[in-house]
């Protein structure tokens, strides 16, 4: 199964560039799909210490062929669902 391309991610993203997330920590293999009109992700990094959100955002930087700086979490630090902002997506 392949990853969602950069175009099909921004997509998802609102107007203001905010794009909602699903994870899953400390998967087997990390992934990326788009499942109930957001982007699921899975990362093997366990869900302490906020080390998840940190893969998470490195993760979607890497999709999205951007540096991290330029994805915002705007909330959810402690929680599965998370909504990020892209920098450059509004």
């Amino acid at each position: 199964m392949s990853n969602p391309s950069p175009q099909e991610i921004r997509a998802l993203a609102d107007a203001g560039g905010v794009l909602v997330l699903r994870v899953v920590p400390g998967a087997k293999v990390e992934r990326a799909a788009i499942a109930n009109g957001g982007l699921k992700l899975w990362t093997r990094t366990a869900p302490e210490d906020g080390k998840a959100t940190k893969a998470v955002l490195a993760q979607l930087a890497g999709l999205l062929g951007i540096p991290v700086r330029e994805v915002e979490l705007v909330s959810g630090a402690t929680s599965r669902d998370k909504r990020v902002r892209i920098a450059d997506a509004a």
